[in-house]
């Protein structure tokens, strides 16, 4: 008997084993229904990217198409959670007024193989570059496709699980990069009749390319301009907030002039950028440096020719 008079648990062993058959049918019920819920909670976000209005310049249309497709991909793969992943960015692409509204993905947001991190910052950094240099506004279909080919390889990069597929984005991104690298190229200038009034220059783009930083420098010239000092100001804030181990820098010249003397150039650029770290709090324990003159072109040149985005030195967090 128990406290109010009824009879035991013990003494009804039938009854006891109905009611853990029916915790458990509850307990299964229940998982089931969670799972129904998750279901319908994710890859939902493609659907509501269909009705988004249409993206206000042409980077960002061209940015919407792409994104819009890696998630109809993802979504066809059962990755609901890149799926809407995907959608989300191509809604912010289409809601957009400007074009760097929707940069490459960060580092930040995919934890990726420990080996393929340097190998993925290098190609950030090349693909911002050609961005910040006229690639969104001039070429935005290139841009827009290469900037896609670059989040769909760190995606499947992350997954880790299909080579092919990583191979694949990997291969049209460095296709798509060459292509626009190519396009804003700086052309042949042909003699005009009547002289025009020069276009106004656009306000310089502040520098994003998660822990790799690239200045760069006037011809025959080791001096930081402003543009170089406010790069070097952001590396040296964002290295004290992070607490990296510590940068690598390299130096770099075109591929105008003696070889030796160019060499000779690369290391007084690496001095002038490493002053200006130290005085920016960098410690000189932290940096670690290595001078390639002409060696290591960014962008292939022929022997002599004068290249601006070659005169730089490079800034990579370890």
């Amino acid at each position: 008997m128990n406290d109010e008079g009824g009879l035991t648990a013990k003494s009804h062993p039938k009854k006891q084993k109905g009611m853990a058959v029916n915790i458990l049918k509850t307990t299964s019920i229940s998982l089931v229904a969670a799972l129904a819920l998750a279901a319908c909670t994710s890859g939902t976000m493609m659907d509501k990217a269909k009705t988004s209005e249409t993206a206000k310049t042409p980077f960002n249309f061209n940015l919407y198409d792409g994104y819009m497709a890696l998630s109809k991909m993802e979504y066809a793969e059962s990755d609901f959670e890149d799926s809407d992943r995907f959608a989300m960015r191509a809604m912010k692409a289409a809601e957009a007024t400007k074009d760097t509204a929707v940069k490459p993905e960060g580092f930040k947001m995919r934890t990726l193989p420990a080996d393929k991190i340097d190998e993925l910052r290098k190609a950030r950094g090349k693909l911002m570059i050609a961005l910040h240099q006229g690639g969104r506004s001039d070429y935005p279909r290139f841009a827009a496709e290469t900037q896609v080919a670059f989040d769909c390889w760190m995606q499947e990069q992350e997954e880790n699980l299909q080579p092919k597929d990583i191979a694949a984005c990997k291969k049209k991104f460095m296709k798509s990069l060459a292509k626009l690298q190519k396009a804003i190229a700086p052309k042949a200038k042909k003699m005009m009749a009547k002289p025009k009034m020069a276009a106004k220059p656009r306000a310089p783009e502040e520098p994003d390319v998660d822990g790799i930083y690239i200045v760069f420098f006037d011809l025959d010239s080791a001096k930081l301009n402003s543009a170089a000092q406010r790069v070097l100001r952001k590396a040296a804030a964002e290295f004290a907030m992070i607490k990296s181990p510590g940068m690598n820098l390299t130096g770099h010249t075109d591929m105008s002039g003696n070889a030796d003397y160019n060499y000779d150039l690369s290391q007084r650029r690496l001095n002038a950028t490493t002053d200006f770290l130290l005085k920016m709090g960098v410690s000189r324990p932290d940096i670690l440096f290595s001078a390639h003159g002409e060696e290591k072109p960014l962008v292939p040149t022929k022997d002599g020719s004068e290249e601006k985005r070659n005169r730089r030195v490079e800034i990579i967090f370890q």
